[in-house]
């Protein structure tokens, strides 16, 4: 059995093993670098280290959040010591899961969302479907910021 951080984007749910999660956080200051990718919101200043933040719904081409009152920032850490700020529009519970359980992945629908490499697969909670991402691929896309190549549009 393992634990899974489920986060949302729009109606979709997410989940990211609870060891790659160094902290969650709400919404915070910050500071935006010009000429970056859109979906790459900038820096963070989190207790004196600087983290970079992704917005995921931008990452996989969906419209920003209007209302962040709900939205979180997960600090995620790949086993390489990579670390990185991802913005998610809520974070929903953390839920025991069989690994054994988890289904790979099909191709993704008509090349949207995120990129097949970086998912483990697919686990059935409730009646609820959870797309399980791999933080490790995630983050190692480029010194720990997904590149903008990366982004099925």
């Amino acid at each position: 059995m393992s634990s899974l951080v489920v986060f949302a984007l729009g109606e979709e749910r997410y989940g990211v093993p609870i060891e790659k999660v160094r902290e969650i956080l709400p919404t915070m200051r910050v500071t935006s670098v010009p000429g970056t990718p859109p979906y790459f919101e900038g820096f963070l200043n989190v207790r004196g280290e600087l983290i970079s933040l992704i917005n995921l719904r931008k990452f996989v081409g969906m419209e920003p959040l209007e209302d962040l009152s709900m939205a979180r920032i997960l600090i995620l850490s790949s086993t390489e010591g990579v670390t990185q700020g991802v913005l998610v529009d809520e974070v929903s519970n953390i839920i025991e899961i069989p690994w054994q359980e988890l289904q790979p992945m099909e191709e993704g629908r008509d090349n949207r969302g995120i990129p097949k490499e970086f998912l483990k697969g697919l686990l059935l909670h409730g009646s609820e479907v959870v797309v399980v991402l791999d933080v490790d691929s995630l983050l190692s896309g480029g010194k720990g910021e997904i590149q903008e190549e990366q982004v099925l549009q």
